[in-house]
């Protein structure tokens, strides 16, 4: 049996600056502990799975978990969010590879996540997220 390979869609330049627009939104409202401006572009029934395994299904859940997540920042919290990779299987769906690198005072950690946006009505919305730990190298 042969594996299908799912032919992807050309992106635009358009496309392609309005997704990386998403996420500077999203990494400035994390660098401002500003939920409202992290869940900006989720869409009502978004899924976001944490890089710990929580899921938190519908804006309503996710908007909670980020208010308290950053109503108490870790002391020296500073992020960068990094798209590696963006595939679009459909014209108004696009699969993000990002890299979250975060440095705190007790230290620094990465997060990889992969982000499924789709476009409603000519913007990108975010509709699915897994995040996951970055293992440490010895």
């Amino acid at each position: 049996m042969s594996r299908p390979v799912i032919s992807e869609q050309a992106a635009s330049g358009e496309d392609l600056r309005a997704i990386d627009e998403v996420f500077a939104e999203i990494q400035a409202g994390v660098s401002e502990f500003d939920a409202g401006r992290v869940g900006a572009r989720f869409t009502a029934n978004a899924s976001f799975t944490t890089p710990a395994g929580q899921r938190f299904d519908g804006w309503e859940a996710i908007n909670a978990h980020h208010r308290r997540q950053l109503a108490n920042p870790v002391e020296g919290f500073r992020t960068h969010i990094a798209l590696e990779r963006v595939t679009f299987p459909a014209p108004d769906i696009a699969v993000v590879f990002v890299r979250q690198n975060a440095a705190t005072a007790a230290g620094d950690f990465a997060n990889a996540g992969t982000w499924v946006l789709v476009k409603q009505d000519g913007s990108w919305w975010v509709q699915a997220v897994h995040n996951t730990n970055v293992a440490t190298t010895a």
